[in-house]
């Protein structure tokens, strides 16, 4: 090899190292600048694992709230599509959007509709009798569901009869936190106020 093409080669190598190095450089910082965003515990629930709530303009919270309708449609859409496609029955689907748009009508009225955005206590009558009535009715989705299940010979009655109850405590201790401000299972990110998810 020639000495001129060693020293390219040579110079090739340090050009390699020295991009490589500001490439990591780079990458650190980005994280060391990113890093007060994402605090807090992290959440059980929804978008935005961990991300601290910020306080947003009414403009900004308008475009985060629109953007979770476009995104609620498409869910919507999915599963239109499963069922279409033989991955789910109607009689799921139905469940399941009935599910959804309780939770989605939820977050829209107490706009949960940002990053961590969740409740926080005091917690007024009208969002507990809504917390209420999301549990309730998941409770009796479940019912439905596992009804089919023993109709169809996968399960026995009491089986199904033992995840009524365990569903039915869950729901009792998880209304009960959002009555005494304990923890529960969180909303979109960040640990929650209790009651069911949404």
């Amino acid at each position: 090899m020639s000495a001129n093409r060693k020293g390219e080669c040579e110079m090739s190598r340090k050009t390699i190292v020295v991009v490589s190095l500001a490439a990591l450089v780079l990458m650190v910082a980005g994280i060391s600048i990113a890093a007060p965003m994402w605090g807090g515990g992290p959440g059980r629930g929804g978008m935005g694992h961990g991300i601290q709530a910020l306080q947003l303009t009414d403009s900004q919270q308008a475009d985060w709230k629109a953007l979770q309708e476009k995104s609620f449609q498409l869910k919507k859409e999915r599963i239109q599509l499963m069922v279409k496609t033989g991955y789910m029955t109607k009689e799921q689907a139905d469940a399941k959007l009935k599910m959804m748009e309780s939770s989605q009508a939820f977050r829209m009225k107490n706009n949960l509709v940002s990053p961590g955005a969740r409740l926080t206590p005091p917690l007024t009558e009208d969002q507990k009798a809504d917390l209420k009535k999301m549990a309730e009715l998941r409770l009796s989705l479940q019912k439905e569901n596992l009804s089919r299940l023993v109709s169809a010979g996968q399960i026995t009655q009491a089986q199904a009869d033992a995840k009524i109850q365990a569903m039915q405590e869950r729901m009792n201790a998880r209304l009960e936190g959002s009555e005494n401000g304990g923890p529960g299972r969180g909303g979109m990110g960040g640990p929650g106020m209790g009651g069911p998810r949404f």
